[in-house]
């Protein structure tokens, strides 16, 4: 528990009623999205600033008592990111909520950190523009979370990631200094910019966002198309390529994505296929319409059962709410779930789903896919019941079998989720340990009492065990 005097030293900052240290308040901090990753940790306090200004204070005090800061945005993590595994202060930038502004003729958005990311494609749209990142969660997450985990979503094929998007930042340092990166902002501290973005809170907390934006598409068609296997879908993805196109998205959900969503009242969408496909084409009318063309015939030749194209609207929304309430839809179906998002090369995909269907009959859990096809990002989804004695431990078991499944494949354990804490022990394997002690040496440098969300993202040096130590000593 943290002194009463560092209790006083917060709210000097945010005001008392901006401070919660109450267990029943607390209790809800105590980990992310549906607690999927497993990890449950209480936080010694959560504080809610309403500025950057505050914001900087409140790691000013903990800095000072050398108290664990763990940033959180809407908590819609899947990977422990958010979760206080240390106990210390949780910084909320739920207050931090508001779009600052839109420049039209400079093409860039200007929002707090806790903006909710579908009000920044609302406000982006209402101005004839378009921010095309648009991760599945987008209604509930926050910008801010997005930028520090470097989210994607269905349109990262044809336009990238978040970090292609982001202008500039603010953040607070470790210290309280508050920095300003990127356009309009410190020029001798421009390299910090691209190392913020994506790192999970570990060396800043990112308090606002200056966004890229571009003109809105000035026509868009969407096509679904259902297949006997996953096979046949990744061929359709290899036969559209093949023909020249950059679709907008390439997005897929198997059977057993499509069962939960009937179950859930998403309706019969995809019947009783092995896998549906979604193809969405965007630019000027002329070339979409061709594209829209060729696209069709790529995905007749390559064995279809049925291949719909949206002609109205409500079509292609009901398309793609089906495909962004698979989340909710599994939550439904079962009282919880091991998510994971992983990458591997486009042409495994069909491959990987395979195997995670076999580690589903192997740990007798039930398996659901789902994700973006274009760039071979999976979300490979384990549903457990983690009141019966047994099933997380299974559920663990068959995600640590997939991690080690997508390294042999030369993929990535995560594509937009993050690495949290969840996936900690993989990191050195992935990358290598020249490349974690790197990022060791950075971390060291811009935290140097390590406070900043400790335990995420960078896996920490290993200590020599005790009998190690013994024997050597011997």
């Amino acid at each position: 528990m943290l002194d009463r005097r560092v209790i006083r030293d917060l709210e000097g900052q945010v005001a008392p009623s901006n401070v919660y240290t109450r267990p029943a308040d607390l209790a809800a901090y105590a980990y992310d999205a549906w607690g999927a990753s497993g990890e449950r940790h209480l936080p010694d306090a959560v504080v809610f600033p309403g500025s950057t200004e505050e914001a900087a204070g409140v790691v000013s005090v903990c800095a000072v008592h050398r108290i664990p800061i763990v940033p959180r945005g809407a908590g819609t993590g899947y990977a422990a990111g958010a979760s206080p595994s240390r106990g210390g202060v949780i910084l909320s930038l739920a207050r931090l909520n508001r779009i600052l502004g839109l420049e039209s003729e400079a093409l860039r958005i200007h929002a707090q950190a806790g903006a909710i990311t579908a009000g920044i494609h609302a406000q982006a749209t209402a101005a004839g523009l378009y921010y095309p990142p648009d991760p599945g969660s987008s209604t509930t997450c926050t910008i801010g979370g997005n930028v520090a985990c470097n989210a994607a979503g269905p349109h990262t094929l044809r336009y990238g990631v978040t970090a292609d998007f982001v202008a500039g930042i603010t953040a607070v340092l470790s210290d309280g200094r508050i920095v300003r990166l990127g356009e309009g902002g410190d020029i001798s501290a421009s390299g910090l910019l691209s190392l913020m973005v994506g790192s999970e809170g570990t060396l800043g907390v990112i308090t606002e966002v200056l966004l890229r934006l571009i003109p809105a598409p000035r026509s868009r068609s969407t096509l679904a198309a259902t297949f006997t296997g996953m096979e046949r879908a990744a061929a359709a993805v290899a036969e559209i390529s093949e023909a020249g196109i950059v679709p907008a998205a390439l997005e897929f959900l198997d059977a057993g994505a499509l069962d939960a969503v009937r179950k859930a009242g998403g309706g019969n969408i995809g019947g009783d296929s092995a896998a549906l496909l979604i193809v969405e084409l965007e630019g000027d009318p002329a070339t979409v319409g061709a594209d829209t063309e060729a696209a069709c015939t790529a995905i007749t030749r390559s064995g279809a059962s049925q291949l719909q194209r949206a002609t109205e609207p409500g079509q292609a929304q009901r398309l793609w709410a089906a495909r962004k309430a698979v989340s909710a839809a599994v939550a439904k179906v079962q009282i919880g779930k091991v998510n994971e998002d992983v990458v591997v090369p486009r042409d495994r995909v069909a491959e990987l789903v395979a195997h995670t269907r076999d580690l589903g009959i192997k740990h007798e859990l039930p398996v659901v896919n789902f994700g973006h096809l274009g760039d071979g990002n999976v979300h490979a989804t384990f549903l457990i019941d983690p009141r019966i004695d047994g099933e997380r431990a299974r559920a663990d078991a068959a995600a640590g079998e997939l991690f080690e499944t997508v390294l042999g494949m030369g993929g990535s354990l995560s594509g937009e989720h993050g690495v949290g804490a969840a996936k900690l022990e993989y990191v050195e394997r992935q990358l290598g340990p020249g490349t974690v002690e790197l990022m060791r040496r950075i971390k060291t440098a811009l935290d140097p009492h390590g406070v900043l969300n400790p335990g995420k993202k960078i896996p920490e040096r290993q200590s020599v065990s005790s009998s190690t130590a013994s024997s050597e000593a011997a």
